[in-house]
């Protein structure tokens, strides 16, 4: 006498089951680096006071393109966290402009790193530093007791990465 074993249908299942299983799995093997991102950390924020009311940051950062895919900017924003939790957007400062400020003002360094600018293209498995910077309408101790500062970089297909340190979601 033979065992009882499965129903053919339940093995049928179990079978089909596996292959979509399988499927699925080499799929997503294949596709995996496929999907354009950045991702990156603030190195360094140097604030230059250019008014009582208003200061520029010169935000040094490293950023890694993890993907295949060559990621092209479209669009980068600074963004800065004010101690009452504000965000406020910073307005972008163009590399002759920072040269000059920075050439102006010797204490604050110089430009280590070249700046991250619309349509620079970072190709796939590439880590680069960068620089940004931004004009702020806050005065320098405003500025330095904030509570986050976010690069948020958006890609020519619409893809935006942020990262920095942003203050805690309530």
């Amino acid at each position: 006498m033979k065992p009882p074993g499965l129903p053919p249908i339940a093995r049928n299942m179990l079978l089909g089951l596996l292959a979509v299983i399988l499927f699925a799995g080499v799929a997503i093997l294949l596709n995996r680096g496929s999907q354009v991102r950045l991702e990156g950390s603030i190195l360094k924020v140097r604030i230059i006071p250019t008014d009582d009311n208003a200061c520029l940051a010169v935000v040094d950062f490293r950023v890694k393109n993890p993907s295949s895919t060559i990621f092209q900017v479209k669009q980068l924003r600074i963004v800065a966290t004010t101690a009452d939790g504000a965000e406020i957007e910073g307005q972008p400062v163009a590399q002759p402009d920072l040269d000059r400020v920075l050439e102006f003002h010797k204490v604050a360094g110089s430009r280590y790193t070249p700046v991250l600018k619309e349509r620079d293209r970072i190709n796939g498995g590439v880590e680069e530093d960068r620089t940004a910077a931004a004009g702020f309408t806050l005065s320098e101790k405003a500025f330095q007791s904030r509570k986050g500062l976010i690069l948020r970089i958006q890609d020519a297909d619409g893809m935006s990465s942020e990262f920095g340190n942003a203050p805690p979601k309530r």
